[in-house]
């Protein structure tokens, strides 16, 4: 399994290795330049001294050779002509002997008036130095037997130069790369937790949840990508919610034909029963057996129409007065509220009664429906029927009930949706879906404690079967 590295690591650990190189880089070229420049600062300190004392005619005595080690910041030594040393700053003693080359003569010794002359290391008294020496020509009488003057550079002074040149690149070098660094990492920080707030949605997203939480508002990449899923979040959504109302719809449809079959017998012979009943008594039947019959009829078109729509085939229009239509849905209702003591009240626009439906069964059911669902809700229902200003009919149901549960109010009109315990949530579908049919619509609304369904339905003047 691959090792889980994180953003932040593989940002910073590259810059860091790279800021750190070239800190060494610089600190090594400026140790390197400031070496250089130390030596030669020392050559050319080593040409004025040189030039001084050959020139000179006073005795370098012990106390002048000390005066000029405080004022040049050297150590000087006298060597008579033997090799032996004769005077010196440094506390050496008289037997002390320096290293000789093959000719006999001092290794640390220079040309005179060399142009470059290379220093000899040597180690005197624990200390490493830089030698040079020159013959000292005009040295007058009182001088003794000085023949040869060395002058000694410390090599921890030329040493301390390149240290310090070195060292101001390098803490600069640190010193940005710690402020690089925070920086970096603050920065990338905040931009790990906005790529995580984005993989933990589109975590949520393959999990099938497709509410988008994200309030990223950057005009950046990360922005446009945060954008971007919210509305992949949206569309994949609504993809979701048309598949489900697709199973919805095709689930319907096998349950509409499965049963209709078994109904259309049931119905048919409880409606012939009935008939057969009220023939053997020779008398006009009561307004409960007409009423029964009506519910009958009304049924026996429901099972019909689900016996078509699981068969997939088209219904059969049947244009209907619209106050016909009405005054049939009032009338077979009107005992179902007396049974169930409602108070249900009419009010319908009498130009209704020249409007035409081009199919009254399916308007009568969707009223029905309403109006079925209004009465098990509360215990006042007040319906009205009227034309609106755009010559649609609008039918209103309102009721004084508990209104619509807030689970499924924002989808109370797809399939199987249902807050009653005995319900099947096919109701209201078939009421939208009639609505569609008949070039209309429906929607409902709570306010002040009444619920109330609006459906409006496309109606003309003639009959359409007549066009």
């Amino acid at each position: 399994m691959p090792k889980n590295h994180s953003l932040t690591t593989r940002i910073l650990t590259p810059l860091v290795i790279a800021a750190a190189f070239a800190a060494i880089v610089v600190a090594w070229t400026s140790w390197t330049l400031g070496r250089r420049w130390a030596l030669e600062e020392m050559t050319d300190r080593y040409r004025w001294i040189e030039s001084s004392i050959t020139q000179s005619t006073f005795p370098l005595t012990p106390a002048v050779l000390k005066s000029l080690s405080q004022l040049t910041g050297t150590q000087w030594i006298t060597v008579d002509p033997s090799g032996a040393i004769a005077s010196s700053t440094l506390p050496l003693a008289p037997t002390t002997q320096l290293p000789e080359t093959r000719t006999g003569r001092s290794a640390i010794r220079t040309s005179p008036g060399e142009r470059d002359p290379a220093p000899a290391d040597v180690v005197l008294d624990s200390t490493e130095f830089y030698a040079f020496t020159f013959d000292r020509r005009n040295a007058a009488a009182g001088d003794g037997r000085s023949s040869s003057v060395v002058v000694l550079f410390a090599k921890q002074n030329v040493n301390a130069v390149a240290r310090r040149a070195a060292t101001l690149p390098l803490l600069t070098g640190l010193s940005t790369i710690a402020v690089v660094s925070a920086l970096m990492f603050f920065l990338t920080s905040r931009l790990i937790g906005r790529l995580k707030r984005l993989e933990t949605q589109v975590d949520r997203i393959a999990g099938g949840e497709f509410e988008s939480e994200l309030s990223d508002t950057g005009h950046d990449e990360v922005g446009r990508l945060a954008g971007a899923i919210s509305t992949m979040a949206g569309q994949l959504s609504e993809l979701w919610d048309r598949v489900n109302r697709q199973q919805s719809a095709k689930l319907l449809h096998q349950i509409s034909g499965g049963m209709a079959h078994q109904l259309r017998n049931t119905l048919t012979g409880a409606k012939m029963a009935i008939e057969l009943h009220q023939g053997n008594l020779n008398s006009e039947p009561p307004e409960e057996v007409r009423v029964a019959l009506r519910q009958l009829e009304i049924a026996e078109q429901y099972v019909s129409r689900l016996l078509a729509l699981g068969r997939g085939e088209p219904s059969t229009e049947q244009p209907q007065c619209v106050g016909e239509c009405l005054e049939d849905v009032r009338s077979t209702h009107q005992p179902i509220a007396n049974h169930l003591r409602v108070d249900l009240t009419w009010s319908i626009d009498p130009g209704l009664q020249s409007r035409w439906v081009k199919d009254g069964s399916s308007f009568s059911a969707a009223v029905s429906n309403l109006v079925l669902n209004a009465m098990q809700a509360g215990t006042s229902v007040k319906v009205d029927a009227l034309i609106d200003p755009t010559g649609q009919c609008l039918l209103s149901v309102a009721d004084n009930g508990p209104g619509i549960d807030d689970s499924v109010s924002g989808s109370l009109f797809d399939p199987f949706v249902t807050c009653k315990p005995e319900g099947l949530g096919l109701g209201l579908p078939l009421v939208k879906r009639t609505a569609e049919l008949l070039g209309g619509s429906v929607r409902w609304h709570r306010e002040s404690g009444t619920t109330t369904f609006e459906l409006t339905v496309t109606v003309s003047q003639e009959n359409p079967q007549h066009d």
